[in-house]
């Protein structure tokens, strides 16, 4: 593999987003909480974290936040999701209530 030159805070970001792979594909494979977005949005945020050594405290916290900042977008696009497939749909009644009658 090649050696990659990146700053200490991307280095952090890209750390906890591979943190964050393990966690959903845990919550995937073995999970609990499949139907929770609320607590699984909860568990990201915690879990959204990573001390790489030899990192200082100021780029640790850069790249978290760079990581959250990545992150959040697909938390509410995730969330949106969830809201879309549980909103129930009208059926065909309501949809057409209120128009007028084309059948004659």
């Amino acid at each position: 593999m090649a050696n990659i030159n990146v700053t200490p805070d991307v280095a952090v970001a890209i750390a906890s987003l591979v943190k964050m792979i393990k966690l959903l594909g845990a919550e995937l494979v073995a999970g609990t909480h499949r139907d929770d977005i609320d607590l699984f949005e909860k568990k990201v945020r915690e879990k959204l974290f990573a001390n790489v050594e030899g990192v200082s405290a100021s780029s640790t916290a850069a790249g978290v936040a760079l990581a959250h900042s990545l992150v959040e977008p697909v938390l509410r696009d995730l969330r949106a999701q969830v809201a879309e497939k549980t909103t129930p749909e009208q059926s065909p009644q309501q949809k057409g209530a209120g128009q007028p009658s084309t059948l004659h």
